[in-house]
């Protein structure tokens, strides 16, 4: 029989409510490796600035808001068991509810090292790859990263060898392989990114972000507004006009 939920309480979210989808965050991410075309006018040029700066907003704030495993391990920590928590009560009231349950939230399957290696090798890591590459100075953010994935690969590797003779040796040769192509994967991704953008921008000069930023937020007016020089030039050839006419006015009343 189907289970009905007690008097009183509001009624269960959707399953598609309950679980986030990573297609947000490969679109802040995507979005900050497309690079504009330069063959289109001044005036669209500027409009194109205009929409990339909102763009480089909203990529910095998503970057933040997913920047926990960037932050110190003692921190970082707390908030990821916090989550996890959080995550697992919701698989629970998702059982409770006869709801499939999401992926992560499942307290009787789920890893909290697994789920947050794999959150920082899917998500957090090619985003703050690719923000490295506008804001130099967030290398202490990529950095903490790298040491905290660290931290929970030493966790999970301490949990698999203390559960030896669960897996038979040829699983076990295959789950090394696997985490050994991960850790190698990772650490090419951000070798990459800082390598790239170190070669791209010379010493001294302005990151990529402050690059856009400077650029002219508004149409320019140079064709419609003349310079200060040119505007007195205007005005004195409009005094002499000026002059010119009442002299002849008043020679003509004399």
């Amino acid at each position: 029989a189907e289970k009905k939920p007690p008097m009183g309480a509001p009624p269960p979210p959707p399953s598609s409510q309950l679980s986030s989808s990573n297609r947000h965050h490969h679109h802040h991410r995507r979005r900050t490796t497309t690079t504009p075309t330069t063959s289109v006018s001044s005036k669209a040029r500027t409009k194109m600035y205009q929409a990339r700066r909102r763009v480089l907003l909203n990529v910095v704030l998503h970057a933040c808001d997913i920047s926990n495993p960037c932050k110190r391990w003692t921190l970082s920590h707390e908030w990821s068991n916090r989550i996890s928590k959080e995550f697992f009560n919701q698989g629970d009231r998702e059982r409770e509810e006869g709801l499939p349950v999401s992926p992560n939230m499942d307290k009787a399957t789920a890893d909290q090292c697994d789920t947050s290696i794999n959150f920082i090798d899917f998500i957090v890591g090619p985003m703050f790859a690719a923000v490295r590459r506008l804001l130099p100075k967030t290398e202490i953010c990529v950095s903490g990263l790298q040491s905290n994935r660290n931290v929970w690969y030493q966790r999970l590797e301490k949990k698999n060898s203390n559960s030896k003779g669960v897996l038979n040796e040829e699983d076990a040769q295959a789950h090394r392989k696997k985490w050994e192509a991960r850790n190698d994967a990772f650490s090419e991704i951000l070798a990459t990114a800082r390598k790239q953008a170190d070669e791209a921008r010379p010493q001294g000069s302005p990151s990529p972000i402050q690059t856009i930023f400077s650029l002219p937020a508004s149409p320019s007016h140079s064709s419609r507004s003349p310079s200060p020089s040119s505007r007195s030039g205007v005005n004195e050839g409009k005094s002499q006009t000026h002059s010119k006419r009442n002299t002849t006015v008043i020679k003509n009343r004399k």
